[in-house]
Formats: C-alpha cells, structure tokens, sequence
C-alpha cells in the first residue's frame, strides 16, 4: 500500500533530502519539529505487489492525467501533494460516482482498480469544462463570476467609504499580511477563499467559507470568531478584508493554512464578547497565529479553544460545484487522538479543502488570498446570500 512517506525504489536519497529541503522551505518548519502523528512524514521503500502493480511515480502519472494532480511531478516521492491527490480523487469516487471508498490518502488495491477503471476509460471529472475554460482565460461565468463580481462590489464600497475597522487598516504601518483596502487584489489567477462572519457572534460553527479556484465554487461550514483566549489582552478578532496565507502547519501537528510572512491584523475583544468602539480603539496588532485549520466534526458544538482568533473549518460536510451537500460525517474524527488511532478517520471536509487548494490549484501550493466578508456585505449580492442561507439550513437538516 502507498502511504505518506512511500517512494520507489529507483529514488535516491539525494532525491528525498532535496524533498525535505523543499518541504522546509515552503511550510518554513523542519519535519523532525513536527508533532509525530499521521501527518508526519516517514519514508518507506515501496516494491508494487501483484495486486497493487503501480509505482509511486504511476500513481503520480495517472493522477495527473485524470485531473487530479496538475503540474504534478512524477518523481517517485509520495509527499504532501500527492496525498492530497490521491485523497481528491478518492473523495471524488465516494461522492460523486457514489462507490465505497474512504478518502484516508492511502492507496491500496481498490484505489488502484478505480484510478486504472478512469484511465482505461479516459474519464474526466465534472469539473473538467469549468477548469479547461479557466485555463484557456475565456470569460469566467457562473457563481464563480457572480462571486468575484461581488468582492469587486465591496471592494468599490469599502474603498469609497471604509468603515471604523478598515480605517484602521488603511492607516496601519504595521507589517503585515493583511492588505489595505486599496490592493485588495480578486483576478481569476488567483486561490480565493472567503469567509462570511455572521451578524450576531454566536460562539458555534455557524459560519460559511467559500473557495474559489480554477472556475470552481466550493463551501465549507466552520467559525470565523474566536472561542477563547490565554491573553490578558483579549480576544484577538481577525480584521474584515483581504489577507495572504500559504500552506504550512498548524502548532506543527497538522497540515493548515498559515499567514505568509509577519502575520495578519486582528483587534482584540477586551471583554471576550463582540468588538466595540473602546475595542477598536486600541488599534490593530499584527499576529502569525491565525491560521485556517481544522475545527472537528463542529456544527452545534462550542468553538471554544477551537480557536483563539484562527479561521476554523469543520470535517462533517461540504458542499461541491454542483451545490450539492456531501456529508462526511461517517468518516469525519472528533479530535486528533481519534485520527492517530485510527486510519479509517479522518478531517473530512477540511481535507477536501486543503487538498484541492495543496494538489488542484497549481504545480505547488500557491498562496491563499483569503477575505473576510461581515454578513451585512452579502446585501450586495442577494442571490449569494440567499443561497449561503440555505446552504446553512440544508447543513443543519443534513448532521441536525
């Protein structure tokens, strides 16, 4: 079976250290600091068996060519990318062609019959139209379109009249991650992921991310608040707008998306509660903790220490460019203990949004440009927000 860490026999250690070298330089932490779990890589020679004849680098191939792994490099390592593949495409079998699979990322004999039954088939994914019309740079259109066309809206909007939050930023010489309102930055090239924070802070899973990639609209469920803190300070709330994030590791023990460089704004709550004048008062801080990671299986659970300020995305369910819900819930692990103990769970729906911005967004992990929206943007565009509210309501009728 190949797993996270399998490579051929033909690759040389030269070729592995290379790997580490460049995984350090990416995630900008050394693997050996990284907590030892399931996301820890190990190498392991791999021989193919009879049953599982493929290498690692035909796995890589064959992902490639079903489109799962664009800009894939066939060198024989299975990595972080290629886990994500092969979990893209194991996702794809189980909710879309509706087959017994679990996305776990390893590849055995059934993965194997699957990935041969597309190649020998040339099939293709029903997302192929909208990513082959993305890549030829034709018209983007769809709720992918309707989408970018309202982040211009509020853009033009906030640029016009920034609210007390954005006038902070806009006057900040902080460094930071975070982007004044005027270089917010939302062409088609780029990896968007969107955040709505709801109008009244609730402390549960009940706000709505939205990826945009390649003419693709994927949405996820989670918490855009922070649940707790250690600070004296406060809470620290991510400010509304723009930031820039790149794959990395959250408290290096999983996979997650952190902020690129010095970190982003956030304003503390000094109250715990909502923010207010005296709040904002204070100013803006640069913090590089607020990372985009995971938040459990969520829902009516608590945030709490889920996040201290972080975008958190949960594991039960998602919903795909068909405006389908897919629930993950079956599979989808309550806490890392329950991962590392058993193969069979997993992050669910958060993986399938790492995994399609780590293997499908590009020929290595691009940045993220993530906004912040607040609730009250959404009157821009009201067939959106209609439809985030039932997604939300066809979220709570699915795990309710």
């Amino acid at each position: 079976m190949i797993t996270l860490g399998s490579f051929d026999a033909g690759t040389s250690e030269a070729a592995r250290t290379a790997y580490l070298k460049q995984l350090q330089s990416l995630t900008r932490v050394a693997l050996p600091d990284v907590v030892a779990g399931v996301d820890r890589l190990a190498f392991a020679a791999y021989t193919p068996e009879a049953d599982q004849p493929m290498t690692v680098a035909q796995v890589q191939a064959g992902l490639t060519r079903a489109g799962f792994f664009p800009g894939g490099v066939a060198d024989g390592i299975c990595g972080y990318r290629t886990l994500s593949a092969i979990r893209l495409f194991q996702e794809y079998v189980r909710s879309v062609e509706r087959l017994d699979v679990i996305p776990d990322g390893r590849f055995g004999p059934g993965t194997q019959r699957h990935l041969q039954r597309w190649l020998d088939g040339g099939l293709q994914t029903t997302w192929a139209p909208a990513i082959a019309a993305w890549a030829a740079g034709t018209s983007v259109a769809g709720e992918y379109a309707d989408w970018l066309q309202l982040l211009d809206r509020v853009k033009a909007r906030h640029a016009a009249a920034p609210n007390r939050m954005l006038q902070l930023v806009n006057a900040s010489t902080v460094r930071s991650d975070t982007h004044k309102v005027a270089a917010w930055d939302y062409s088609p090239s780029h990896v968007h992921l969107v955040g709505i924070r709801r109008r009244e802070a609730s402390g549960k899973f009940d706000d709505i991310f939205v990826l945009l990639l390649k003419g693709l609209v994927f949405k996820f469920q989670g918490s855009t608040e922070p649940g707790a803190t250690s600070s004296p300070l406060g809470r620290p709330f991510l400010v509304q707008g723009q930031h820039d994030y790149h794959f990395g590791w959250h408290q290096k023990k999983y996979l997650a998306l952190r902020p690129s460089g010095a970190g982003v704004l956030v304003v503390r709550s000094k109250d715990n509660a909502t923010l207010d004048e005296a709040d904002l008062g204070a100013g803006v801080e640069a913090n590089a903790s607020i990372n985009v990671h995971w938040g459990g299986k969520g829902l009516t659970a608590d945030v709490k220490t889920w996040s201290e300020g972080c975008q958190v995305i949960n594991g039960s369910v998602y919903m795909d460019p068909a405006n389908r819900l897919v629930s993950c819930a079956s599979f989808a692990a309550l806490n890392n203990g329950e991962i590392n103990a058993n193969p069979a769970r997993t992050r669910g729906a958060y993986n399938v949004l790492l995994d399609l911005v780590t293997a499908l967004a590009s020929d290595r992990p691009p940045t993220v440009k993530y906004t912040l929206l607040n609730e009250e943007d959404l009157a821009l565009a009201p067939a959106l927000g209609q439809g985030l509210a039932q997604a939300r309501a066809g979220v709570a009728a699915l795990l309710g």
